[in-house]
C-alpha cells in the first residue's frame, strides 16, 4: 500500500510540476519576472532535481560556521575518525563524503569547485561495524559557511543544494552569526533541517537553555521551520561513548528523516519548499505586475474609445458629402416600387428634365427634333444615374487612408503601449496592444456592414414608406385621366373624321409633364427629411459597429493580460496547491 501511495504521489508531483512549468513559461515574458530570472532559475533547477532524485541515496550534509565542531560530530556519528578535527579554525577545506560502497556519487561531486572531496566508503551490509547506523545513506562534512575563502563558501553551497537534509551546526559564538544565518536563508523551506547546538559540554544548563531558545526562535521566525528538531550535542562525549553526548537523539531524528518511508516525504517537502520560494519571488513583484496591468487595461479601454471617436468623426465628415446622393437614391428606390407615371418622373434626372423641356419647346415646329432631344436626354440621364449609383454604393472614400488610420492608432494607444512596455519584455509587449492593420480592417468591415444594411434594408424600406399607395394614386390618377380623355378625343375625332391636331396632343403632354414635374418636386421635398433621418441612422450604425470593432481589437490583449495575471496568481500560490493535492504535504 505504501508503494502504491508513493507511485501516486510521484504521478501527482509530475502533473503539478508540468502545470507550474507551463505557468512559469507564460509569465516569463513579464518584465518584473524576467528581472528575477536568475533567482527563479536556481529554485526551478533545484525543484527539478528534487523530483528526479526519487531512487537515489539519502544525502545528509553537516553545515555550520568555523569551530562549530562539524568534523568532530561527523566522526562521532560514524564511530571512527574519518575527518580532521580542529578548534576555532577552518579545518575542512575539502569536503569529506561518507558513502556506502554501492552508492553512485558521480552527480553529487560533478563540477564541485575547489579541492577534490575526500571519499570514505563503508559497507552497508556490515551489521557488526561501529558505524552500523548508516545503511545506504551519504553523510557529508562541508567547509565552513563563514569561511573567508570564497571558494569554500561556493563548495558548501553546492553540496547543500545536492543534499536532502541539512544538519546546521552552531556553537555559542555563532548561533546568531549573520553570515551563517544568511547561508541558511538560501535553503529555508527547501531542505529538511536539523539544528544542532554543538559543544554543549562547554555550556552550563542556563546557557544551553538560552542558546537553544535562540535557535528555536531563528528556526521559527526567520526560516519558517517551526517544529524542526533543535538539539544540544556534545560530539566529544559522543566519541567517548556512543550513547552519550546527545548522539542517540540525533541518530533517531536523522533516522526518521532518511528512512525509506520518510525520505520521499522529505524530498516532496523540499520540492514544495522550492515552489514556495518561487511563489515568494513572484509575490514580491506581483504588486508591480498588477499596477502595470491596470494601467494597460485603462490605456486599452481609453485608446479604443479615443480611436473610435476620431475614426467615426472622420467618417461623418465624408458622410455629409453624400447627403444629396442619399436623397437621390431614395427617389430611385421609391421609383422602383412606383409603377406609374409618377415613378417614371422620379427616375428622370436633371439632364432628362432639361431634355424633356427642350423637346416640348420645339415640338410644334419640329416634332422629330423634339423626340430626339427627349430620347437623348433620357439616355444621358440613365448613364449619369448608373455612374452615381455605383459610386454611392461603394464605401471607398468613406474611410480615411491607411496612413491616417495608422496615425490614429499610434496617437490613441500611446498610453497603452507605454504600460505594455512596463509590463512585458520588448518581444512580447506589441502583442498586448492592437495593431494598426487590425484596427483598419475592423473599421473597414464596420463601415461596409453599416453601408450594406443602409442599401439593402433601410433605404428600400424608407423609400416604400415615402411613397404610400394613396400618394401614388393621387399623382397617377390625373395623368391616367388626362390620357383617357386624350384617347377619347382621338377616337371621337377619328369616328367623326375630324383631326384633333398636334397642338392638342402637345398641350396635353405639356399639362401631364407639368403635373408630374410638380408632383416630383413635392415628393422629392418629402424625401429630403427622410434622407436626413437615414443619414443619422447610418451614422449611429457606423459608430456602434466601429465601437464594437475597437472593443474586439482590445479583447485579445485584455484576455492575454488576464491569462498572465492568472498564471502569476497560480505561481504565487502554487505551494498551497501542491500541499493540498499532496494530501497535506506530510
Amino acid at each position: 500500500m505504501t508503494h502504491e501511495r508513493t507511485l501516486a504521489a510521484r504521478g501527482e508531483l509530475g502533473r503539478l510540476h508540468r502545470e507550474l512549468e507551463k505557468d512559469l513559461g507564460s509569465i516569463a515574458v513579464l518584465r518584473a519576472v524576467a528581472d528575477r530570472g536568475e533567482e527563479l532559475e536556481v529554485f526551478e533547477a533545484d525543484l527539478a532535481e528534487q523530483l528526479d532524485r526519487a531512487s537515489s541515496a539519502a544525502v545528509v550534509c553537516l553545515v555550520g560556521s568555523t569551530g562549530a565542531g562539524k568534523s568532530t560530530l561527523l566522526n562521532a556519528l560514524v564511530g571512527r575518525d574519518i575527518a580532521v578535527e580542529g578548534v576555532d579554525r577552518p579545518t575542512t577545506s575539502a569536503p569529506v563524503i561518507y558513502r556506502p560502497a554501492d552508492a553512485d556519487i558521480s552527480e553529487l561531486v560533478a563540477g564541485l569547485p575547489g579541492e577534490a572531496p575526500r571519499v570514505v566508503t563503508y559497507d552497508p551490509r556490515d551489521g557488526g561495524a561501529a558505524d552500523a547506523f548508516w545503511r545506504g545513506q551519504i553523510l557529508i562534512d562541508a567547509p565552513d559557511t563563514n569561511s573567508i575563502e570564497t571558494g569554500h563558501r561556493a563548495v558548501v553551497g553546492e553540496l547543500a543544494a545536492r543534499s536532502d537534509v541539512l544538519v546546521v551546526v552552531s556553537h555559542r559564538q555563532s548561533v546568531a552569526e549573520l553570515s551563517s544565518a544568511a547561508f541558511v536563508d538560501l535553503f529555508a523551506g527547501r531542505r529538511g533541517m536539523v539544528f544542532v547546538l554543538g559543544r554543549s559540554d562547554e555550556l552550563d544548563a542556563a546557557a544551553d537553555r538560552d542558546l537553544r531558545a535562540q535557535l528555536e526562535g531563528l528556526a521559527r521566525d526567520r526560516w519558517g521551520a517551526e517544529g524542526a528538531p533543535v538539539l544540544s550535542i556534545s560530539a566529544r562525549r559522543g566519541k567517548e561513548g556512543s550513547e552519550s553526548g546527545g548522539l542517540p537523539e540525533l541518530r533517531r531524528v536523522l533516522g526518521d528523516l532518511i528512512s525509506e518511508e520518510r525520505l520521499g516525504s522529505v524530498r516532496r517537502q523540499n520540492a514544495v519548499g522550492n515552489v514556495a520560494r518561487i511563489g515568494a519571488e513572484i509575490a514580491e513583484v506581483s504588486p508591480q505586475i498588477e499596477a502595470s496591468s491596470e494601467r494597460l487595461r485603462a490605456g486599452l479601454e481609453a485608446g479604443a474609445a479615443g480611436w473610435c471617436g476620431r475614426t467615426v468623426g472622420l467618417v461623418n465628415e465624408r458622410l455629409d458629402q453624400r447627403k444629396a446622393d442619399l436623397t437621390r437614391m431614395l427617389w430611385n428606390d421609391a421609383a422602383k416600387v412606383w409603377d406609374g407615371p409618377g415613378g417614371y418622373a422620379l427616375r428622370v434626372g436633371g439632364i432628362g428634365t432639361l431634355g424633356l423641356g427642350a423637346g416640348a419647346a420645339v415640338a410644334r415646329r419640329n416634332p422629330l427634333l423634339a423626340a430626339g432631344l427627349a430620347a437623348g436626354s433620357l439616355a444621358a440621364s440613365r448613364v449619369q444615374g448608373a455612374v452615381r449609383d455605383r459610386a454611392f454604393e461603394s464605401t471607398s472614400g468613406l474611410l480615411p487612408g491607411s496612413a491616417e488610420l495608422d496615425e490614429l492608432q499610434r496617437d490613441a494607444f500611446v498610453d497603452a503601449r507605454l504600460a505594455a512596455s512596463d509590463l512585458a519584455v520588448d518581444e512580447a509587449a506589441p502583442s498586448l496592444t492592437p495593431g494598426g492593420a487590425e484596427l483598419a480592417a475592423g473599421a473597414a468591415a464596420a463601415v461596409d456592414e453599416a453601408w450594406d444594411r443602409l442599401l439593402r434594408v433601410d433605404l428600400p424600406r424608407e423609400a416604400r414608406r415615402g411613397v404610400p399607395r394613396f400618394l401614388r394614386t393621387l399623382v397617377d390618377l390625373p395623368v391616367f385621366g388626362l390620357g383617357a380623355w386624350v384617347l377619347f378625343r382621338t377616337v371621337e375625332g377619328f369616328i367623326a373624321e375630324e383631326y384633333i391636331g398636334v397642338d392638342f396632343l402637345i398641350s396635353a403632354t405639356i399639362i401631364a409633364l407639368a403635373w408630374l414635374f410638380g408632383a416630383r418636386v413635392l415628393v422629392r421635398a418629402r424625401f429630403a427629411g427622410r434622407s436626413a433621418t437615414l443619414l443619422a441612422q447610418v451614422r449611429g450604425d457606423i459608430e456602434q459597429r466601429v465601437g464594437a470593432a475597437a472593443g474586439r481589437s482590445i479583447q485579445g490583449p485584455l484576455e492575454r493580460v488576464e491569462a498572465l495575471l492568472g498564471s502569476t496568481r497560480r505561481v504565487e500560490l502554487a505551494d498551497r496547491a501542491w500541499r493540498r493535492r499532496l494530501h497535506g504535504g506530510e
